[in-house]
């Protein structure tokens, strides 16, 4: 059991350590999101970078 326990701990550790790290200004910015949504609708930013942008995680 304490194996098995083990296994998951190494696993939850490896999986936070590969895991992408966004800059503070990004965590949970939705002002950023909008602002960003708005040069979509007015054609200063494509919206294929704005999806991207979306996937990289730039507003979590």
């Amino acid at each position: 059991m304490f194996i098995i326990i083990l296994l998951v701990f190494i696993g939850l550790c490896i999986y936070h350590a590969c895991e992408k790290e966004l800059p503070a200004d990004y965590h949970r910015n939705w002002r950023l999101e909008q602002e960003d949504a708005n040069k979509v609708r007015f054609g200063e930013m494509s919206k294929s970078e704005f999806i991207r942008n979306m996937n990289n995680g730039k507003y979590r």
